[in-house]
């Protein structure tokens, strides 16, 4: 399974973008652009150690984790796609 962008905001040329991920491999295969902060959110159906992982794997990349992806985001929030 992929990232998928959830959210992109762009402020010059500074680029905030919003990732959902499966898992730390997903992270780890997610290449950041340039002048880019990645925040990440993890699946509601990851496990607790998935989420401990995809913590470490966010401070070791420099991403900010921000917690867990809610029903309701996903619902309200269209144009998500694969990265």
């Amino acid at each position: 399974m992929e990232a998928r962008v959830i959210s992109c905001t762009t402020s010059g040329d500074d680029k905030v973008v919003k990732i959902a991920v499966p898992n730390h491999h997903a992270i780890a295969k997610y290449k950041a652009g340039e002048n880019e902060t990645t925040i990440v959110v993890s699946d509601d159906a990851c496990s607790e150690n998935a989420v401990k992982e995809i913590k470490k794997c966010c401070e070791k990349l420099g991403y900010v984790y921000e917690g867990r992806l809610n029903e309701e985001y996903t619902r309200t929030n269209t144009g998500s796609g694969l990265v």
